[in-house]
């Protein structure tokens, strides 16, 4: 995680209080880090200090005023008159911690060896949620260099059931 300061856990404790008005809030703010990360234009145009305020609130019109809920667009024009909108990454991902914290969800890596489907990944997410007795947020990755199994990703634990890396032990014994 990117290095926060104290303004950043302020507003990312504003964010976490709308959420709890709005379940909305982490899906739309969610967007607006991807509309951000997957133009860089638009994020060089709204950090760029020398255009002026104004302006960058037009622009923000023009891309989310009436399409997201109008405290979350509120926050981002505070951002902007604040001289923070720099800080949107590192807001939204404190945020997503103290959300997901809140709320009992675990962001959990699973990697496979191969694509696997969709009954598949839904038992593997209930037996997760049995296991931690959280609400388990799957983000699922391949990697055909483990052979078979799975790697679970949680945070700084990874449980390793890939069969490389039972090999790589085996390995390890028979030396």
């Amino acid at each position: 995680m990117a290095y926060l300061n104290q303004i950043d856990k302020i507003y990312s404790q504003t964010l976490l209080k709308l959420a709890v008005d709005n379940g909305q809030v982490l899906d739309e703010i969610t967007q607006i880090e991807e509309v951000f990360a997957n133009s860089k234009e638009l994020t060089h145009l709204i950090q760029n200090p020398t255009i002026n305020t104004k302006h960058k609130i037009e622009i923000l019109d023009e891309i989310f005023k009436d399409k997201i809920n109008p405290e979350i667009y509120k926050f981002l024009i505070v951002l902007v008159e604040k001289n923070r909108i720099n800080r949107l990454k590192q807001i939204v991902e404190s945020f997503k911690i103290n959300y997901y914290e809140e709320n009992n969800i675990k962001n959990v890596i699973i990697i496979s060896a191969i694509e696997l489907n969709e009954e598949m990944k839904k038992n593997i997410t209930a037996k997760l949620e049995n296991k931690l007795n959280k609400k388990v947020m799957p983000q699922w990755e391949t990697d055909k260099d483990i052979i078979a199994g799975l790697i679970f990703k949680l945070g700084d634990t990874v449980i390793d059931t890939s069969l490389r890396h039972k090999l790589e032990n085996l390995n390890k014994i028979m030396k």
